[in-house]
């Protein structure tokens, strides 16, 4: 199966690609800082692992990408949609700035890879279909004081 992942530098993101590979499928991993990764693509081949630069905060990255790991394996069986981060302090301490920026990454960039991977699993695949993985919080349900937006996210 090929898998790809956002959000690969760390947490669940790094987790899950470790996982991938250690159970012999494939992925296309995606970050902001892919030398982050340089430790995975020394120790795994080109046709198992692939290392795409990838700011979910910005549309023409996440198009490219998608097109990229369909140029290379011809199909992406599952997106787990990961990226994300977290701002951690009161609704009315936190500038409007990073409140936008918190926005753009856990919302609008996680809906813009999931439009992207459906359009691959409609247009792309075949036979159609894939699977669509989201990470996301207990904050949205149960929110905390100190991560308001956050939550909202």
């Amino acid at each position: 199966m090929l898998f790809t992942v956002t959000g690969t530098s760390s947490g669940f993101g790094r987790v899950a690609t470790e996982h991938v590979l250690a159970q012999g499928d494939v992925v296309v991993a995606t970050l902001r800082k892919p030398e982050a990764l340089d430790d995975l693509k020394a120790k795994y081949a080109a046709d198992r692992l692939l290392v795409l630069k990838l700011d979910v905060t910005k549309p023409k990255e996440i198009s490219d990408a998608f097109h990229k790991a369909i140029d290379v394996f011809g199909r992406i069986d599952v997106v787990f949609n990961n990226a994300g981060y977290g701002v951690l302090t009161e609704v009315e301490g936190t500038t409007d700035e990073a409140a936008r920026a918190l926005f753009d990454t856990n919302l609008f960039g996680a809906m813009n890879v999931s439009r992207e991977a459906v359009r691959v699993f409609r247009d792309v695949n075949e036979p159609v279909g894939g699977r669509l993985l989201i990470t996301s919080s207990m904050g949205g349900i149960t929110p905390l004081p100190w991560a308001g937006y956050y939550a909202g996210t």
